[in-house]
Parts: structure tokens; C-alpha cells; sequence
């Protein structure tokens, strides 16, 4: 969850394992003590980026407590079991490795669990097929499938906030406007494409248009995949809301995957694609 609004929509949906994914760490505790209030578990997680001397972060991210840290890259991970190493009685929590990590193989999965992740999540670049090709030949029992978002597009080191929002040249003197003020960058056909920033003042820009992969919920079912991943961005409370109670339908069997992503392009007029798992042509 991007902003503690949508993770307390969550909550009130019934949700009981919750991703914090803040700009500022700053923002951390609140959501840790809000989501242990309702009886949830809670996952933090670290930067996409890792670069010398930002250990600080995860640091930070262990004194919080949290049930799982979502992982997004080696040098937190690295951090993370050296960590578990160092201090082998204390308790540790979850280390759930995201997309980002790039596991695209059943190698792969197997890699990085015998690593010591405790649960993957598969790239974002496999379709349907190789999807299932990967699950087919994986532990799927510990395997998490991310099924809705906006689909990161790119990371970099230049921040739109610092140039075009301020007269600085850096976090120093750009007065931090990125903790006031969104941006977004308007592609050649007039889609806004999301700009979020990092502690360390890098940007990703995220695709301005939702992706689900709703349809194929019972192909990932049939091969053992029982846990799914919604995330959000910059939707309200109620598209929250009603983006839970669907995919919540379809895992019940209520209505199909494909009813799911027509449904949300209708009510919440994001124009929601089948996503990055459409078969190849």
C-alpha cells in the first residue's frame, strides 16, 4: 500500500496480510501499529535500489518489527540473511523476495529459495505460458503470484521532483517537494504515467493504466498457487474497496476472472488490460 488511506480500506475489506511501500520510512511506524491494531500482519518494504552505504534503511526496517520484508533486490538480501546469521536467536521476519529480483525460471525459484527467501514472486516479463511453465516445475506452496498493478515501467536516478518542482540541485536545497506535490509524465498519447520517489531520492515511473491478471486465477490455482498480491498506487478508499471485493468473488468462485477485469474498466474507468501475462503472438 502506497498511502495509509488505502491500507486502512484494506483492513476494512477484510484483508489480513498488508505490503507498506512508502516514499519515506518516516511513515513506517504509524502503519505498523494500524495494521497490528486490526489484527493483521504486516510486510515492509525496501527500496528497489540498493546503494553503498544505505544499510541504514533496512536497519530501520528490522527495528520496526515487522511480520515480512518485501525484497527487491540482492543487496537487501544479502543484508537480510547475513543479518539472520549474525544473530541466530533473535526472531527474524519473513523474507518474501518481489518481482524485481527477475526469477524467470524454476532455477530460479529454486535458487533463491535455497538463498533463503521464504516465499518468490516471478518476474513481471513471463507470459501466461511461461507462467505456467515456471509453476508447473516450482514449489508453488511457496510461491506469491502478483495478480493487480500498475506495472513499474522504469527506475532513475534523475528526480522530476528536484528539477521541475524547485530551484535546488539535490535533497540538500530542493526543499522536498516530492513530500507535498505529485508528478507524472505525459506520454505522446495524453496517458499520465505516476512518478513516486525513494529515500534516496531515485524515481520509478509506473504505467499510468492498471494490468490484472484475474483471468488466469484458476490456472494458478489448478497448480498450487494459494497466494495472490493486489497492489495500489493512487486509488481511492472505494476503488480499493471494490477492487478487493472482486478479485475476493473470483477466488470464491462467485464470478470469473474475466468478469474482473471488465468489471474494473467499467466502474473505475482505469482501463484495466489483461496485463503483462497475455500469451505471445
Amino acid at each position: 500500500m502506497p498511502q495509509p488511506a488505502a491500507g486502512a480500506a484494506a483492513l476494512e475489506a477484510g484483508v489480513k496480510n498488508i505490503y507498506a511501500d512508502f516514499e519515506f520510512i518516516k511513515q513506517f511506524p504509524a502503519a505498523v501499529d494500524a495494521v497490528r491494531a486490526a489484527g493483521a500482519s504486516i510486510a515492509l518494504a525496501t527500496p528497489r535500489i540498493h546503494m553503498p552505504g544505505e544499510n541504514g534503511y533496512h536497519a530501520n526496517i528490522l527495528r520496526l518489527q515487522p511480520d515480512a520484508v518485501l525484497v527487491r533486490n540482492t543487496g537487501a538480501l544479502y543484508y537480510y540473511l547475513k543479518h539472520r546469521l549474525e544473530h541466530p536467536d533473535a526472531q527474524h521476519p519473513r523474507l518474501i523476495g518481489d518481482f524485481s529480483l527477475n526469477i524467470a525460471n524454476h532455477k530460479a525459484v529454486d535458487l533463491f529459495l535455497e538463498a533463503g527467501l521464504d516465499t518468490v514472486t516471478p518476474s513481471y516479463d513471463l507470459n501466461i505460458q511461461q507462467m505456467v511453465d515456471l509453476l508447473g516445475h516450482s514449489d508453488t506452496s511457496r510461491m506469491e503470484v502478483v495478480i493487480h498493478q500498475h506495472l513499474p515501467m522504469f527506475h532513475t536516478e534523475h528526480c522530476v521532483y528536484c528539477t521541475f518542482m524547485s530551484e535546488g540541485t539535490n535533497y540538500t536545497n530542493c526543499g522536498r517537494p516530492c513530500e507535498e506535490q505529485r508528478a507524472s509524465l505525459q506520454d505522446r498519447i495524453g496517458m499520465s504515467h505516476p512518478v513516486r520517489v525513494d529515500e534516496g531520492c531515485r524515481n520509478t515511473v509506473y504505467n499510468a493504466v492498471e494490468q490484472s491478471g484475474a483471468e488466469y486465477l484458476n490456472n494458478f490455482r489448478d497448480l498450487g498457487v494459494s497466494s495472490f498480491r493486489v497492489e495500489f498506487l493512487e486509488e481511492t478508499p472505494g476503488q480499493v474497496a471494490e477492487v478487493i471485493r472482486l478479485y475476493t468473488s473470483a477466488l470464491r468462485g462467485e464470478i470469473s476472472g474475466t468478469q474482473v477485469w471488465k468489471s474494473l474498466k467499467a466502474t473505475n474507468q482505469l482501463g484495466v488490460t489483461r496485463g503483462q501475462l497475455v500469451n505471445a503472438k
